[in-house]
């Protein structure tokens, strides 16, 4: 049965994750590497999967920490009476954050001397997880956290801004761990696998925070007093699941299928809008096949943003430039299943969405303009819903070009 070009690019996507799937990643690491643990921290979005996969590879624990998003833990997890669960705020923090805080620095205070503690961290881990430094308080560290989720900045800035308001991200929590007894594992989802980045580096020391010229930020710095703690030794870290892992397993899916598949290296930042446009007129041109790229892009929020997430605008974007090419299809979808304040991973367009959403009234550039891709892309049907993917690796654009 020939599929259609939704239905390919949903399944390449779904290829795609099902390689990166952070319980697999993580018991197929530890049964290859042999090793063996006693205690176990696991936080973030995928961390459920994460020591779902640690418990398949080595049942008797003698206890475990989860923080995660709520409603995210199986009950195969909730009925085992080893594991605390700490379900916290994402993606921003609240006393929830604060109290899963306060909960990791007591559960490292019970690891006995000499005992083996492994660390499962993965995208989210940043809001999830924190302890303030003196001088902020809460409804700072959120408005901090609206402010860089808001504003345009990557990753990699926002988490540089996260580390200087706290006493545990940039290696803090090195001081509550026993080094040569710890190791930690990571999904990562930062550009380049940088693992000081990936959840705001609580066991990588960070000796140098890079921090723009944010004026608002810098002056809020200037408040907080700096705790200094005593230098510990860094840690044994290891990363299992990458974006580049999954784009390779989606490539592969394709050329199974008789499928041309061109793995682009090109990754895909900045404005989504303007991305989403660029990425749309180079296909006009490009050779027939699946098209693959990993992406992070950003969104600049209006004052009041509408419905929709990253992905669900660069997707729109792209339909305005692929309005009328039948033979184009375009995914661009969060490898986490979430994207910005909808249900949504993103969507699929192709050359009738613009016509669909016109039908509607839809107003396709004053949607973009008030940041509410995901109301058009809802009220046509064409964005895309995964659910909870156990994985975390950025996003992935694919597109198809018969």
């Amino acid at each position: 049965m020939q599929l259609t070009a939704r239905e390919l690019l949903t399944h390449l996507f779904q290829t795609a994750i099902d390689e990166v799937d952070g319980r697999h990643r993580v018991q197929s690491w530890c049964r290859d590497n042999a090793i063996k643990f006693d205690h176990c921290v696991a936080i973030g979005k995928a961390a459920p999967a994460m020591l779902q996969g640690a418990l398949d590879h080595q049942a008797d624990l003698k206890q475990a920490l989860l923080v995660c998003p709520p409603r995210q833990c199986p009950r195969s997890i909730r009925k085992n009476k080893c594991i605390t669960i700490v379900e916290s705020s994402h993606p921003v923090p609240d006393q929830t954050s604060l109290d899963a805080g306060d909960a990791l620095l007591r559960f490292l205070t019970t690891v006995p001397e000499g005992e083996k503690l492994l660390v499962l961290i993965s995208g989210g881990t940043s809001s999830l997880v924190e302890v303030m430094e003196e001088g902020l308080s809460l409804a700072q560290l959120q408005q901090i956290n609206q402010y860089l989720l808001a504003s345009g900045k990557n990753i990699q800035q926002m988490n540089a801004w996260r580390k200087s308001f706290s006493r545990i991200k940039g290696g803090g929590l090195l001081g509550h761990v026993q080094p040569e007894h710890c190791m930690q594992l990571l999904i990562s989802d930062v550009q380049g696998d940088d693992i000081s980045v990936i959840g705001s580096g609580l066991l990588v020391a960070s000796n140098e925070h890079v921090l723009d010229k944010d004026g608002f930020l810098h002056e809020l710095l200037g408040t907080v007093q700096h705790e200094t703690g005593a230098e510990s030794s860094a840690i044994e870290s290891h990363i299992i699941a990458t974006q580049q892992q999954a784009m390779r397993a989606a490539c592969k899916e394709a050329e199974s299928m008789g499928l041309d598949c061109y793995l682009h290296d090109e990754f895909l930042s900045g404005e989504a809008e303007q991305e989403g446009g660029r990425i749309a007129e180079w296909l006009l041109d490009a050779p027939a096949g699946v098209h693959l790229w990993g992406a992070e892009t950003t969104v600049t929020l209006p004052e009041n943003p509408g419905t929709g997430g990253r992905n669900q605008h660069f997707a729109l974007a792209a339909a305005q430039v692929l309005d009328g090419y039948n033979d184009i299809s375009l995914l661009s979808a969060g490898t986490d299943g979430i994207d910005g304040n909808t249900p949504c991973a993103g969507a699929v367009v192709y050359g009738s969405t613009m016509q669909a959403a016109k039908k509607l009234g839809m107003d396709i550039p004053q949607a973009l303009k008030k940041a509410d891709a995901g109301k058009v892309l809802m009220a046509t049907e064409y964005w895309l819903q995964t659910g909870p993917t156990n994985t975390n690796v950025m996003d992935l654009v694919i597109a198809y070009k018969r």
